[in-house]
Formats: structure tokens, C-alpha cells, sequence
């Protein structure tokens, strides 16, 4: 099992999405965040079984959610961690992007 690192800007993200589907629907955030965590356990499990999206970071979609999580596997793969912030050129090794992207869901960047 893979040791896994949400950074704090990732976690506000996810609760900021929360809430606003909280808005859309009562409970809808819970189910949202229950979403979140069954994906980020399956990283813990296996990074390795989701798709590269380029040389080094992979991707993890939520199936009910419009929402991704992108990630790095460091190393040996024994350590993914999460970060809130698009891939780029600032986008570090061993870092990784919880994004959601929806034309009525929030945006974050």
C-alpha cells in the first residue's frame, strides 16, 4: 500500500466542492466526499493501475462526479501526494492535482 499525501490547498478544494453540492442538493456533498475518499483508497492501493496523462502524472476519475484527481508517484512508488493546483511548469514531482471541471460545478485552478 502506497503512503498518500492530500496537501491542505487539495483538502480545501474538496470541501469547497462539498459545499457547493451541498447548495445544488442536501447530503449530495457527503456523497461527494465519500466519492473522494473511495478514489484516493484505490491510489493507496494501487497507484499504478491508473492511466498516465503524460510522462510521469496519472489520473483517477470519480465516476458519479465530474472530478479527478491527478497524482505523481514518487520514486519507488511508495508515496503519492496531492496538490491544488493545475499541472504546468510549477507543477513538482511527487505532487499531485485534485480538479473537478464542470460547467455548473466550481473551477479550481
Amino acid at each position: 500500500m502506497r503512503a498518500l499525501h492530500v496537501r491542505p490547498e487539495a483538502e480545501l478544494d474538496m470541501f469547497e466542492a462539498a459545499l457547493w453540492y451541498d447548495g445544488e442538493r442536501s447530503g449530495l456533498g457527503s456523497e461527494f466526499l465519500k466519492a473522494v475518499r473511495y478514489v484516493l483508497g484505490r491510489i493507496e492501493e494501487g497507484a499504478l493501475q491508473f492511466p498516465l496523462v503524460t510522462t510521469d502524472i496519472r489520473r483517477a476519475i470519480l465516476r458519479r462526479f465530474p472530478f479527478g484527481i491527478f497524482f505523481v508517484v514518487e520514486g519507488s512508488g511508495h508515496r503519492t501526494r496531492g496538490h491544488a493546483s493545475p499541472p504546468s511548469s510549477s507543477f513538482m514531482a511527487g505532487e499531485a492535482l485534485i480538479t473537478g471541471v464542470s460547467p455548473t460545478a466550481p473551477r479550481f485552478a
